[in-house]
Order: structure tokens, then C-alpha cells, then sequence
């Protein structure tokens, strides 16, 4: 070897989550019964909880334009009752606008269902069609008697008489039929007090819910810091530090959210509203506002939407363009904003599961209904940030959140112990779309092959377990090796320094390596274990990559040394162990096989050390090994650097006798 320099070599902490022990059959007891305390109070709160919800999800939607308006010099005060009354005007505006357009539609439906039934009778041939029509048509009648239901219009009162059961024709006793006796009953006329209640009763819970909204919408708005602060106390106030970022970062995450929802689902019922325009829907504002609404729905909110005003086109129209067209445009509608703008906006998804959406869904649609299910997005988004920065509330992150809830190198080793190579393979090729096969081995398989050692030390991994485990990672290997190695992503890093050979600091140094390196044997050797095979064998895969002649030596097998140990090239020898009290069986291997090759060059990687580089270079010389190192990309440098110059050493040791025979001739 020419000489030595400094390697720097990254050592990636460990983030994989700590382990928890299994919970206790109390504390499963109590979870159950305070799960369902909390329900309990969220169904028989919800006159109260339901107006508290939506104030608060509206405080997120107004901060932003009171933090404008205080800009402005407004004033604290000032600034959050200018935005609730704008709120406010909004809101009986869009409620004036829909009250219109459904007395407008009530008084229409009777032509728009001759229409309909028209249509029916042109389908009377085709009894699918006919059915669909002949319901639609159903639907829509029955939606005009809801409208007209309560108009008190005699002539439709006295059209059927059932619906007037108090008058009644009695008939004459029998011997005076000439003179039959009518008897009519009329109800006693209403009073000012009843007339008041009755109008009064259908709109004054409405009112009471509006009223508690305003209520604490303000009182939010305007508390905000003192709020804030009696939230950081309960969080404690050990770390103020943390716990205000976190709070900072989730109220601005969740306005953020809120908002681009709330101009999102506007901008889609505008375009509908517009769309429905031109197609020739009628009462197009009343069905965008419609589908405004329910896109806050989740999954099924644009289909209902969508329902309505396609049978209303159905029943307008003769022929079936205008219906053609209104569930396309909604179709086109709903694939731009879910597939195109939300994923622009704010990501694929607003973090929750799949499963977390559907569930929450039904969940809160049976606490509080309707309201319910319009808030069942928002509410459940709340609940995963609290997760994310309340660690007593963890739980809810996991459960709900579309986070994965093992590590990568969690799921993979869970893939291993049931000895499903296809799915690892399928794991680890979901890894390599953003990194490189060098790099997936380091940061994730080797974490696998380390949580497999932790529990065989414990006695949780039997020796059957660890040989199928084995075999298993032979497999994946395989199934990986038509990837390349390409260079690792850009990382955070940890410098450590090292005595280690100076070609492996460039990539051009490595090449050199790759080309100098293919006849100098490389042997990958399992200091003991099947894990410690594992490990050799991806670090055999690799080494073949880089054009080295590697090969693994499995455990027990050092013997097989003896046959290879001095060819005219003395070869690398690396020893994979995953080794935590000490490097003896390292030590014990070097000391052997330097009796039958003593120009072998060892490298020992100590796998289980990557968080401690001080303990790797005194167990280096512990055991007598040339380098050492607990990172397997390093391996790979030092075992390239080591064969290079074995080979250059061989190589001056060929070239020294031609040159003596050159000058005697």
C-alpha cells in the first residue's frame, strides 16, 4: 500500500420507532371504557359540540384575513368582528341565493314531471329504462309535494278527500231519508300564541345552533393567545420552545388546508354552476352551491351532488343529450380537481388513510348526522396533527394518519420472518425508484438483518427462523440484481474519520478500483451465524457489481480458506458479524486464517456499531483486523481499496524480474 488517508463515511442514525411492550389487559379495560366515555359525550353534547366544531374550523378558514386586518392597524377586536360579519353576510347571501332558486324549482316541477312521464311513456317498450325513468319521475313528485307541504292550498287540500277527515256526511236514520243530516266538524281557529309557535318552532333550533356558532366564534377569535397559552400549559411547560412550534406549525397546517379546501370546492361548484349554464340545466346556481357543499363529502360527496340535477335533465330534455352531458361534465369535473388540482395544491391526499376517511365518515355522520358527515374530513385532519405533536395522542397519528405504521425496515423484516420474498422484493423495489441498491442494502436491509439479531439474542429467532431468514434475503438478493448502483441521495450527515486507503475518497478512484480488482479473490465470510451470512451475501452482491471476483463463505465454513488462501494474489477477506459484546470470534477467525495467508487483508464489519465509530476502531484493533467499519457502503470501499493494492503489490513483484532480465540482456 502506497500510504493511508482520512475516509469520511456516513453513519446514518437509527430512526426506526422504539419498541413498545404489549399493553396490559387493564390497560386495555381502561382505554375501552374511557373510549367510550368520550363517545358517550360527543352524542349527547352535540347540541353544544356541533356549533363548537364548526367555530372552530371556521376560526381556522378566518384567521388569515384578521391577521390581514390587523396589519392594517385595525385592532384586535375591531379585526375579528369585521371578519365574522363578513362571514356572516356570506352566509345569508348564499342562504337567500338557495331560497329562491328552490321556490323557483318548486314552482316548475309540475311541467318538468309531464315531461318525465312523457319520456316514460315513449320508453314503455323497455322495461329498464322504463323502471329508471318511472322512479325518477317518483322522485321528483315526491320532492314537489316536500316543497309544497305546509302552503295551505285548499284547492289541493279539498282535491283528495282523505286529507280532510273532519268532514263528514251522515246519513238519515232509516224511516227519514227525505231529510239527511249533514254534519260538518271544523277545527276551532288557531290562536295568535299557537300561529306564532308554529311558525317560529321549525326555525328556532336552526337559529339557536347559528347563534352559538357566532357565539363562540368570536370568543375563539378573540381569546386566540390566552387559549393558545392554557393549551401549552396543559402540553406542559417544561419545553416551550417545542410545544409552540408544534401549535404554530398545526394551526398553520390546518389553516393552510382548510382554506385551499374552501377555494377548491368553490372553484368546482362555480364550474358546475357555470356548466350546467350552458348545458341548459335549469336553476344552475342552486345545484353549484349543491355541489360546492358536498364535495366536502368525502368520496361520495360529487356523485350525490350529481344526482339531482342529472334527473332534472333527464326530465327537461326529450332526448337524452342534455343528460349525457351534465354526468360528463361532472365527471370531468371531479377527475380534474381530485387527480390534477389537489395534487398541485396540497399533495396527494389531506393525510389521512383511506380507511381512516370511510370510517370517520360513518362515525361522525352517526354522532351528528348531516353536519356530521360534512365535518368528518376536517375533524378527523384535527385530530391526526394533534397526534403528530401530542405524544400521548400518538396513537390517533398511527390509526388515522397515511403514514406507514411500520419503518421500512420494520415491514421488511416482517416480510422476511414470514418468508414472503415476493412482497420484500416488492417493498425493496419501492425503495429503489428513489435510491440506489448500495444505499437500500445500508439503510434498510442491514436495519432488518439488525432487528433479526435483537431478537435472537433475546431467544425470539430460533435457528430454523434465522436459516429461513437466510434463504429468504438470497432470495431478494436475487430478485434485485438486475439494479445498478447508483449514488445516494444527498443526506444529512454524520463525519467520521477513519484510517482507511485514500481510493475510495473520488468516484474516480472507484472506477480505477473496479478495473485493477478483478482477479483479486474477495471473500465474504460469515463469522458465525445465519445472520452474519445474510449480510455477507449482500455485500457479495454488491462487490460483484463493482467487477470484483467475491465470493461468500457461509458460516462455519472458514476451513474452505485453506484451499484458496495462497494463490500468486493474496486475496480480502471481509468478516460480517453482528457481534455486541465483543469481537472474539472475529478475533479467533483472523488469527487463523493469517497463518495460512499472511498477506490477507481483513476487513471486519461490525454491523451492530454504526452508532458508535469510537467502540468500531478500538474493537479493530481488538480483533487484528487491517480496517474496520460498521457501514456496509464502506465495506465495499475498503475491501475495493484493499484489493487494489494487493494488486499493485503482485503487480511490482511481476514486473521486478523482466526488468532484471531486460538489463542483462
Amino acid at each position: 500500500m502506497k500510504g493511508t488517508t482520512a475516509l469520511q463515511h456516513t453513519i446514518r442514525p437509527d430512526r426506526s420507532p422504539p419498541r413498545v411492550a404489549a399493553p396490559g389487559i387493564e390497560t386495555v379495560a381502561l382505554s375501552l371504557v374511557i373510549a367510550a366515555v368520550v363517545v358517550s359525550f360527543l352524542y349527547f353534547g352535540r347540541e353544544i359540540l356541533v356549533p363548537l366544531a364548526l367555530a372552530s374550523l371556521l376560526s381556522f378558514v378566518l384567521w388569515p384575513v384578521i391577521q390581514l386586518l390587523r396589519k392594517a392597524k385595525a385592532g384586535r377586536i375591531l379585526s375579528v368582528l369585521v371578519a365574522v360579519l363578513l362571514s356572516i353576510a356570506g352566509l345569508v347571501g348564499l342562504g337567500t341565493v338557495m331560497a329562491v332558486q328552490v321556490a323557483d324549482l318548486a314552482g316548475e316541477l309540475p311541467r318538468y314531471e309531464a315531461n318525465l312521464r312523457d319520456k316514460v311513456r315513449a320508453f314503455k317498450g323497455a322495461s329498464m329504462p322504463s323502471r329508471a325513468m318511472e322512479k325518477a319521475a317518483d322522485t321528483i313528485h315526491g320532492l314537489q309535494q316536500e316543497l309544497k307541504k305546509g302552503d295551505g292550498d285548499p284547492a289541493s287540500e279539498s282535491a283528495d278527500p282523505q286529507i280532510d277527515p273532519m268532514r263528514r256526511t251522515v246519513a238519515s236514520p232509516p224511516g227519514n231519508s227525505s231529510n239527511p243530516v249533514i254534519v260538518e266538524l271544523r277545527e276551532q281557529a288557531p290562536s295568535v300564541v299557537q300561529t306564532f309557535q308554529d311558525l317560529v318552532k321549525p326555525i328556532l333550533a336552526p337559529m339557536t345552533t347559528v347563534a352559538l356558532v357566532v357565539l363562540f366564534l368570536v370568543f375563539i377569535l378573540i381569546q386566540r393567545e390566552d387559549l393558545r397559552d392554557r393549551l401549552l400549559r396543559l402540553a406542559g411547560s417544561g419545553d416551550l420552545q417545542r410545544s409552540t412550534m408544534a401549535m404554530n406549525d398545526a394551526g398553520d397546517r390546518l389553516s393552510r388546508l382548510f382554506l385551499t379546501q374552501l377555494a377548491l370546492n368553490s372553484s368546482f361548484g362555480i364550474a358546475i354552476g357555470i356548466g350546467l349554464w350552458l348545458i341548459g340545466v335549469p336553476n344552475p346556481v342552486l345545484w353549484g352551491i349543491l355541489a360546492s357543499l358536498m364535495r366536502f363529502v368525502p368520496y361520495i360527496g360529487s356523485v350525490v351532488a350529481a344526482i339531482l340535477p342529472i334527473a332534472l335533465a333527464a326530465a327537461v330534455d326529450p332526448s337524452w343529450t342534455m343528460v349525457l352531458a351534465t354526468a360528463a361534465m361532472f365527471l370531468v369535473a371531479e377527475l380534474l380537481a381530485g387527480q390534477v388540482l389537489e395534487p398541485m395544491l396540497y399533495g396527494q391526499n389531506t393525510g389521512l388513510s383511506p380507511v381512516a376517511v370511510v370510517v370517520s365518515a360513518l362515525f361522525w355522520t352517526l354522532l351528528w348526522g348531516p353536519v356530521g358527515l360534512l365535518l368528518a374530513t376536517p375533524l378527523t385532519v384535527c385530530l391526526v396533527v394533534l397526534g403528530k405533536h401530542v405524544r400521548a395522542l400518538e396513537f390517533l397519528a398511527v390509526v388515522l394518519g397515511d403514514e406507514p405504521a411500520l419503518a421500512p425496515e420494520q415491514r421488511l423484516y416482517q416480510r422476511l420472518l414470514a418468508a414472503d420474498a415476493g412482497e420484500a422484493s416488492a417493498l425493496a423495489e419501492e425503495e429503489l425508484k428513489s435510491s440506489g441498491l448500495t444505499h437500500y442494502y445500508d439503510a434498510i436491509a442491514m436495519k432488518a438483518l439488525m432487528l433479526a439479531h435483537s431478537d435472537a439474542a433475546r431467544g425470539r429467532l430460533p435457528l430454523e427462523a434465522q436459516n429461513e431468514l437466510l434463504a429468504s434475503v438470497r432470495d431478494v438478493a436475487d430478485d434485485l440484481s438486475e439494479y445498478t448502483l447508483e449514488p445516494e441521495p444527498d443526506a444529512p450527515e454524520i463525519i467520521v474519520q477513519e484510517t482507511a486507503p485514500a481510493a475510495s475518497q473520488t468516484r474516480e478512484d472507484t472506477e480505477t478500483l473496479n478495473r485493477s480488482t478483478h482477479y483479486v479473490p474477495i471473500f465474504c465470510l460469515a463469522t458465525r451465524t445465519a445472520l452474519d451470512e445474510a449480510a455477507a451475501h449482500l455485500l457479495s452482491q454488491v462487490l460483484t457489481k463493482h467487477g470484483t471476483n467475491a465470493e461468500v463463505l457461509g458460516q462455519g465454513s472458514a476451513a474452505q480458506f485453506n484451499a484458496v488462501g495462497s494463490p500468486a494474489r493474496s486475496p480480502v477477506v471481509c468478516l460480517s458479524s453482528f457481534e455486541t459484546d465483543n469481537p472474539f470470534n472475529v478475533r479467533f477467525l483472523i488469527r487463523r486464517l493469517k497463518r495460512v495467508a499472511p498477506h490477507t487483508k481483513f476487513v471486519a464489519g461490525f454491523w451492530m456499531l454504526g452508532d458508535d465509530p469510537v467502540k468500531v476502531q478500538a474493537w479493530q484493533k481488538s480483533a487484528g483486523a487491517d480496517f474496520a467499519t460498521a457501514s456496509l457502503a464502506q465495506a465495499v470501499d475498503l475491501c475495493l481499496a484493499a484489493a487494489r493494492s494487493n494488486d499493485e503489490r503482485h503487480a511490482e513483484a511481476r514486473i521486478a524480474p523482466e526488468t532484471d532480465r531486460a538489463q542483462v540482456a
